[in-house]
């Protein structure tokens, strides 16, 4: 029988890490766990081939075991594996999910075409974005146009959510700097002058100059992007209120929305280097991982990770990984423009793992969150309270 010690928390949420592939297997702290004992080879062999049996995973006595040690609610009206959507819906990942954090929640595409049509409490978000210039310009680039700056740039917008800039034949005038503000339920993409690629997410903003000159090429980030940096031979600087990132020509992802209690720059391929904004430390990152600042306490940390995770939003997707409710939300609110306030603090700490298409309505996903879990949500205004 499996046996669940109190003070091995940490090791399931490690092995829930390792499963879920937001760290890869041969992290050496779970490679330290996996050979302390042939149960846990045994178990992790179990997990990761689906390969449960009742002699040697018991489910409502592992249940029962943890509820006991970590005090979780065991008055649940259904248990989650007895629910007939369980063996489609939740991985052996989300069984230790539910035991360490007390809930679980995932967003399946087991509902039929007609469910799916019903009215929706929030749409999702889409494609728009606003131009704004150094004169005071604000344009709305939900309509495609091809304009010429007295700079030289061309600047083309097209109707799929891409806006470029172009430089032609110079003149005698100063380069212009354009910033680009995505709102609320937005996101945008666009080409820079040196065919760099930027793809800006919901409250995001970027400010950098219509065509780059001189030795490196500086922009200016609020919020979160993912950009593909062009090799010119010239350094590409991003400058956060927080981070500077350096870089030739690589594929990462940065999350520095000002209102997070944390700073990410996920790394895709190449090589960056970031500097704090406050001393002179440097930290080079490799491929695969990501850095992270958090803003209160100032602690730091590099990890090796599953970078599909950091950047599913550039691919249509919410990606979530043992992430607490109020990381989620913070990621809800801004693609559905709405407000989420918790009835408890509690609430918010819970601990979830799902997936979810970004064109799904807000209480599709919200359903799904009060089908497996306790808590139950119902909308005022522009509001969404979750409650138990």
């Amino acid at each position: 029988m499996l046996k669940i010690q109190k003070n091995s928390i940490d090791k399931w949420e490690l092995l829930l890490k390792v499963l879920s592939e937001e760290i890869p297997e041969d992290n050496r702290d779970f490679q330290h766990w996996l050979n302390e004992d042939t149960e846990n080879k045994k178990l992790y062999r179990s997990l990761k081939e689906g390969e449960q049996n009742d002699t040697f995973f018991d489910k409502d006595q592992v249940f029962k075991n943890i509820s006991n040690k970590l005090s979780l609610n065991t008055e649940k009206k259904i248990p989650l594996y007895q629910k007939k959507w369980f063996k489609y819906a939740v991985s052996s990942v989300a069984v230790i999910a539910l035991f360490i954090a007390g809930g679980y929640f995932t967003f399946q595409e087991n509902t039929t075409p007609e469910k799916i049509v019903e009215k929706n409490i929030f749409d999702p978000g889409s494609k728009k974005a606003y131009l704004l210039s150094m004169n005071g310009e604000k344009i709305d680039l939900s309509e495609s146009f091809e304009v010429k700056k007295e700079d030289g740039t061309v600047i083309s917008n097209n109707n799929q959510g891409v806006i470029s800039f172009q430089k032609t034949t110079p003149v005698k005038k100063a380069i212009e700097r354009q910033t680009i503000y995505v709102p609320k339920a937005g996101e945008y993409e666009l080409v820079l002058s040196d065919g760099s690629k930027v793809y800006l997410n919901s409250e995001s903003r970027l400010t950098f100059p219509s065509y780059f000159e001189g030795d490196t090429r500086h922009v200016e980030l609020l919020g979160e992007a993912y950009f593909e940096v062009k090799k010119d031979g010239k350094p590409f600087i991003i400058k956060t209120p927080d981070l500077t990132i350096e870089v030739l020509g690589t594929s990462f992802n940065i999350n520095a929305y000002q209102t997070n209690p944390y700073v990410n720059a996920t790394l895709v391929e190449g090589s960056i280097r970031i500097r704090l904004s406050e001393n002179q430390e440097t930290f080079l990152l490799q491929p695969d991982h990501n850095f992270r600042l958090d803003k209160l306490s100032d602690e730091i940390s590099v990890q090796q990770v599953n970078t599909d995770i950091y950047t599913a939003w550039v691919r249509g997707e919410f990606v979530f990984r043992n992430q607490p409710l109020t990381e989620i939300f913070a990621q809800l609110e801004r693609w559905y423009d709405f407000t989420i306030i918790y009835e408890s603090p509690d609430i918010g700490k819970m601990r979830f793992t799902g997936s979810a298409e970004k064109v799904r309505p807000l209480n599709y996903l919200l359903d799904q969150i009060q089908a497996v879990t306790d808590i139950q949500y119902k909308p005022e205004g522009d509001k969404i309270i979750l409650y138990k």
